[in-house]
């Protein structure tokens, strides 16, 4: 029984898992998105999350408490290691003016990434349909307009790549739902008839 080993080894060694893991959360800070396996992603959801959230953390302490703001740029930076894009995740240098990646998700708890899968049943793409008929996704990436073509697998089942992204923003509010015109209506008559008998 494999009591207490959690995580996907990947067929990887564990520097080599990590030297991965760094990698892939390199590529999604620099391009905003990426795409490699669902495995993969699911894998380094969890590390990318932390490391945005130590980077709000850094964002907001970075006037009140500079140590504490020195500490989480220090734990971000041995995780990353990578200077230029640290300072891109707490809005250090060249990021200062421009906004970094923790002004951005400042209003929002969590779940800064999404993986959406390139094809199979989830995305109702039908298996063995002509080229023509295969949906395509566009996106920018690098300043460049780019496509993925959705095909599904043989069997119907999931493709194994997916697109790994942040998330647009901060959490848009939600707003109410309008209210039905015939409850308007119906308050508009009750102050009509207080206004006739007062």
């Amino acid at each position: 029984m494999r009591h207490q080993k959690t995580g996907r080894h990947l067929g990887r060694t564990s520097s080599h898992r990590l030297a991965l893991r760094r990698n892939l959360a390199k590529a999604l800070f620099t391009h905003g998105r990426i795409i490699t396996t669902v495995t993969k992603a699911k894998e380094i959801k969890p590390f990318v999350e932390r490391l945005i959230t130590l980077a709000i953390k850094a964002f907001g302490k970075r006037v009140t408490d500079r140590p504490a703001y020195v500490h989480y740029y220090r734990e971000i930076l041995s995780r990353l290691q990578d200077k230029a894009l640290t300072q891109k995740l707490v809005g250090e240098g060249q990021w200062r003016e421009k906004g970094c990646i923790a002004e951005r998700f400042l209003n929002r708890n969590g779940g800064y990434t999404r993986i959406m899968r390139l094809g199979g049943s989830r995305l109702g793409i039908l298996t063995g349909s002509k080229i023509g008929q295969i949906p395509v996704l566009n996106y920018k990436m690098e300043g460049r307009d780019r496509k993925v073509r959705l095909v599904g697998h043989r069997l119907g089942d999931n493709a194994p790549l997916a697109l790994f992204e942040l998330v647009e923003g901060a959490g848009e509010v939600v707003k109410e739902a309008p209210k039905p015109e015939a409850k308007k209506e119906e308050t508009s008559k009750t102050s009509k008839q207080e206004e006739k008998k007062g």
